[in-house]
Protein backbone atom coordinates (compact mmCIF):
# COMPACT_ATOMS: atom_id res chain seq x y z
CA UNK A 1 0.00 0.00 0.00
CA UNK A 2 1.16 3.45 -0.65
CA UNK A 3 1.54 5.96 1.72
CA UNK A 4 -0.66 7.95 0.10
CA UNK A 5 -3.50 5.68 0.94
CA UNK A 6 -2.39 4.68 4.44
CA UNK A 7 -3.06 8.39 4.59
CA UNK A 8 -6.30 8.24 3.75
CA UNK A 9 -7.26 5.13 5.46
CA UNK A 10 -5.99 6.65 8.74
CA UNK A 11 -7.75 10.53 8.44
CA UNK A 12 -10.99 8.30 7.21
CA UNK A 13 -10.47 6.33 10.00
CA UNK A 14 -9.62 9.05 12.99
CA UNK A 15 -12.12 11.86 11.21
CA UNK A 16 -15.13 10.10 13.83
CA UNK A 17 -12.86 10.42 16.86
CA UNK A 18 -9.12 10.59 18.04
CA UNK A 19 -7.41 7.45 18.53
CA UNK A 20 -4.12 6.26 20.16
CA UNK A 21 -1.07 4.77 18.09
CA UNK A 22 -1.93 1.15 19.07
CA UNK A 23 -5.80 1.59 18.03
CA UNK A 24 -4.71 3.29 14.65
CA UNK A 25 -1.85 0.49 13.76
CA UNK A 26 -4.18 -2.53 15.04
CA UNK A 27 -6.89 -1.36 12.88
CA UNK A 28 -4.87 -0.48 9.44
CA UNK A 29 -3.58 -4.37 9.97
CA UNK A 30 -7.00 -5.54 10.10
CA UNK A 31 -7.69 -3.78 6.85
CA UNK A 32 -5.60 -6.25 5.12
CA UNK A 33 -3.05 -3.63 4.82
CA UNK A 34 -0.14 -4.86 6.94
CA UNK A 35 1.99 -1.64 8.35
CA UNK A 36 4.56 -1.08 11.27
CA UNK A 37 3.46 1.38 13.11
CA UNK A 38 7.13 3.11 13.04
CA UNK A 39 5.39 3.49 9.42
CA UNK A 40 1.84 4.33 10.46
CA UNK A 41 3.63 7.03 12.83
CA UNK A 42 6.38 8.46 10.16
CA UNK A 43 2.51 8.76 7.76
CA UNK A 44 0.80 10.49 10.40
CA UNK A 45 3.69 12.93 11.25
CA UNK A 46 4.15 14.10 8.28
CA UNK A 47 0.32 14.90 7.34
CA UNK A 48 -0.71 18.36 7.96
CA UNK A 49 -4.13 17.30 8.24
CA UNK A 50 -3.47 15.35 11.32
CA UNK A 51 -2.65 16.26 15.02
CA UNK A 52 -1.11 14.59 17.79
CA UNK A 53 -3.15 15.51 20.97
CA UNK A 54 -2.01 14.03 23.48
CA UNK A 55 -0.46 10.76 25.54
CA UNK A 56 -2.08 7.89 26.70
CA UNK A 57 -0.45 5.90 29.48
CA UNK A 58 -0.68 2.18 29.41
CA UNK A 59 -1.93 1.67 33.03
CA UNK A 60 -0.47 -2.15 34.41
CA UNK A 61 1.93 -2.20 31.80
CA UNK A 62 5.63 -3.32 33.23
CA UNK A 63 8.63 -1.78 32.18
CA UNK A 64 9.64 1.96 31.08
CA UNK A 65 7.55 1.68 27.67
CA UNK A 66 6.58 5.14 26.40
CA UNK A 67 3.21 6.57 26.64
CA UNK A 68 1.34 6.20 22.92
CA UNK A 69 0.63 9.29 21.32
CA UNK A 70 -3.25 10.59 20.31
CA UNK A 71 -4.30 11.41 17.16
CA UNK A 72 -7.46 13.35 15.80
CA UNK A 73 -7.85 15.60 12.51
CA UNK A 74 -7.49 19.18 12.40
CA UNK A 75 -11.09 19.11 11.44
CA UNK A 76 -12.17 16.96 14.91
CA UNK A 77 -9.78 19.34 16.81
CA UNK A 78 -11.23 22.82 15.83
CA UNK A 79 -14.96 21.76 16.02
CA UNK A 80 -14.19 20.57 19.64
CA UNK A 81 -11.73 23.40 21.07
CA UNK A 82 -13.12 25.66 23.56
CA UNK A 83 -13.56 29.25 23.24
CA UNK A 84 -10.64 31.19 24.83
CA UNK A 85 -12.26 32.52 28.31
CA UNK A 86 -11.99 35.93 26.67
CA UNK A 87 -14.49 35.16 23.96
CA UNK A 88 -17.07 33.37 26.03
CA UNK A 89 -17.51 36.55 28.12
CA UNK A 90 -18.67 38.75 25.23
Amino acid sequence: MSKDQLRLIIRNYLAEKPRNTAEISAWVNSQNSPSNSSEITAVMESDETLVRIGTVHKSGMAGNSPPLSEWATDKWVRHHERDSPKERRE
